[in-house]
């Protein structure tokens, strides 16, 4: 799920969930056709893009994404891509469906929530540059580090001790 991604010049991991809320948040995902084009579309845009859809799910007035391996892209670009691309698409397969909630040439809100998810957590990234001048053979452990700071350990003791 939370993959690595290798390329020419990089690796590394970059996901997102993201929710996207239908303009004047009105319920158009309560029908299942809506439901299945934003799908199909949003899914074909993700490939094109080179990017997997690992989980999607619909309230009645928005839709959660959850995106994986979007390194090459920045959240805006792709926020944008997915919205305007399953924007056309719904309104041309869905209008009578849709139209008495929706009025115009838009969907969508002009907003989106977005959320990295990670493999690690931000304490993780503190303890690895806080100690990243150490050889890696000298033994610094995060889950012995994590052990001595909740048991209040850290703090009365100098990092020399975790060598």
């Amino acid at each position: 799920m939370n993959r690595l991604a290798r390329a020419k010049h990089s690796f590394g991991g970059c996901n997102f969930h993201m929710q996207f809320t239908p303009k004047y948040r009105r319920p158009v995902f309560e029908y299942p056709e809506v439901q299945a084009v934003c799908r199909e579309m949003m899914e074909e845009k993700a490939k094109h893009l080179g990017i997997s859809i690992s989980a999607m799910e619909f309230g009645t007035d928005h839709a959660h994404v959850f995106l994986v391996g979007c390194k090459n892209y920045s959240v805006s670009y792709i926020a944008g891509q997915l919205k305007g691309y399953t924007s056309y698409w719904i309104r041309k397969k869905c209008w009578n469906t849709i139209k008495r909630h929706l009025w115009g040439d838009q969907f969508w809100t002009d907003g989106y929530f977005f959320e990295s998810v990670g493999r690690v957590t931000g304490e993780m990234v503190q303890f690895y540059i806080e100690r990243q001048q150490r050889k890696h053979w000298q033994g610094d452990d995060y889950e012995y580090f994590k052990v001595r700071k909740t048991v209040g350990l850290i703090g009365q003791t100098s990092l020399t001790d975790f060598a």
